[in-house]
C-alpha cells in the first residue's frame, strides 16, 4: 500500500497505475482510491493477472502483465488503437479484429518488476509487417522499430531482439501460432546468434545480464490498422 500510494501521488504515476490495472484485472473490477479528499477509478480490462487481487503475483503474472504495459507504450504519447495477442483466454480476438487489425507490429516481453535499483528490463523484437514499411498505424508507433543510433535498442530504449519471426534469416521468437497470430517462447537476441554466444552484453544504457537458455514464455505480439 505504501508503494501505491506513491504511485498514486502524482498524476503520471496515476496513469501508470491505471495501464497496470487495466491490463493485471478483468472489466468486472474497478478499484476505487482517495487521494487527498478526491476519489479516482482505475478500471480493469484485460484480466491478465485476477489473482493479484488476493495474492502477490508470482513469475507468471508479473511477465503478462509486464508484456501488457509494453506493448502499450507509444514514442508519441498518442493514444492509438492497437490489437493485443497472446495465449491468454483473456486475449482472444475475434474474426472482425483480425481483418481491421491486419499489420504486425512486433512482439513485448521482459520484466516491469525488477528491483528499484535495476532498470526495467523491456525488450521487443520486429514483426513482419514493421519490416514491409512504415505505414498506417505504424507511423507513430516505434517501440519495434530499431534505432539506427542505437542498434541494440528500439527507439523507445527497449532492448532490439531482432525480428521476430522466420521472415528474417534470424528469429527472436522460436514459434509462431497461425491460429491467434502470436509469437510464442521468445529470447532478447537472434535464437542462432544465441546459442553460439551464450550471452550479450547491452550498451548505451541497457541492462547486462546473462540470458543463457533464457525463453520469455509470456509474449504479447500487436498490430495495427493498414
Amino acid at each position: 500500500m505504501a508503494s501505491a500510494g506513491e504511485l498514486l501521488a502524482t498524476s503520471d504515476g496515476r496513469e501508470l497505475f491505471s495501464l497496470i490495472v487495466s491490463c493485471a484485472l478483468p472489466n468486472d473490477i474497478t478499484l476505487v482510491a482517495t487521494i487527498s479528499g478526491t476519489e479516482f477509478d482505475f478500471f480493469g480490462e484485460i484480466g491478465l493477472a485476477r489473482d493479484w487481487l488476493h495474492h502477490p503475483l508470482d513469475r507468471d503474472g508479473k511477465a503478462s502483465v509486464s508484456a501488457c504495459l509494453f506493448a502499450r507504450v507509444n514514442g508519441h504519447e498518442v493514444a492509438l488503437p492497437i490489437s493485443v495477442r497472446g495465449p491468454d483466454r483473456t486475449l482472444a480476438t475475434s474474426e472482425a479484429e483480425l481483418d481491421l487489425f491486419s499489420v504486425e507490429e512486433g512482439a513485448f516481453y521482459g520484466n516491469f518488476f525488477t528491483p528499484l535499483d535495476q532498470p526495467i528490463l523491456w525488450i521487443a523484437c520486429r514483426g513482419a509487417g514493421q519490416v514491409a514499411g512504415d505505414a498506417g498505424g505504424l507511423l507513430d508507433r516505434d517501440c519495434a522499430k530499431q534505432d539506427p543510433a542505437h542498434p541494440e535498442l528500439t527507439l523507445c530504449g527497449f532492448i532490439f531482439a531482432g525480428d521476430c519471426g522466420d521472415f528474417a534469416g534470424e528469429s527472436a521468437c522460436e514459434q509462431f501460432s497461425e491460429n491467434g497470430q502470436f509469437y510464442r517462447r521468445c529470447h532478447a537476441e537472434p535464437i542462432d546468434d544465441e546459442h553460439h554466444h551464450g550471452h550479450r552484453h547491452h550498451h548505451h544504457g541497457a541492462p547486462h545480464y546473462d540470458d543463457d537458455d533464457h525463453v520469455f514464455r509470456q509474449v504479447i505480439t500487436t498490430y495495427v490498422r493498414p
